[in-house]
């Protein structure tokens, strides 16, 4: 089964609608990070126009933990969270490359280990852990 079927029966297994705007919806954003800007876009060549449809299917989907909204250089992104490899909903580490603005995701647990037991956070149960890195390349 491919990531994007995966995503359909999560929401078909909760008994939720799966609107043909909420498959383009996920099919656009897989393997991307795409801002507001580029899901309207990619869903208007699809023949999905109303913004307000856009918005309440990406609140939808990071409310079930679908889509993460990410904020990198002051530019808020959307990322498919379930099922992904490189991280989970709740706890991941993406890397933009200032210069071609390529996101990329790592997956470190023992990053997330580290943080988790450090004393700052001793008496806390943690919800996540989001890190955002802003990168040049060496020269």
């Amino acid at each position: 089964m491919d990531l994007k079927e995966r995503y359909f029966n999560k929401i078909r297994s909760e008994r939720l609608r799966l609107t043909n705007s909420r498959k383009a919806m996920i099919e656009i954003l897989e393997d991307k990070h795409l801002t507001f800007k580029e899901i309207q876009k990619a869903l208007a060549n699809r023949g999905f126009y109303n913004v307000s449809t856009i918005y309440n299917n990406l609140e939808f989907l990071m409310e079930h933990k679908m889509v993460v909204e990410i904020y990198i250089n002051n530019v808020k992104y959307y990322d498919l969270a379930m099922d992904n490899p490189m991280h989970s909903a709740d706890s991941h580490i993406h890397v933009m490359n200032k210069q071609t603005n390529e996101i990329t995701e790592i997956n470190s647990p023992d990053i997330f280990d580290y943080l988790m037991e450090h004393e700052a956070f001793k008496d806390l149960d943690l919800e996540y852990i989001r890190i955002i890195v802003s990168a040049n390349k060496k020269k």
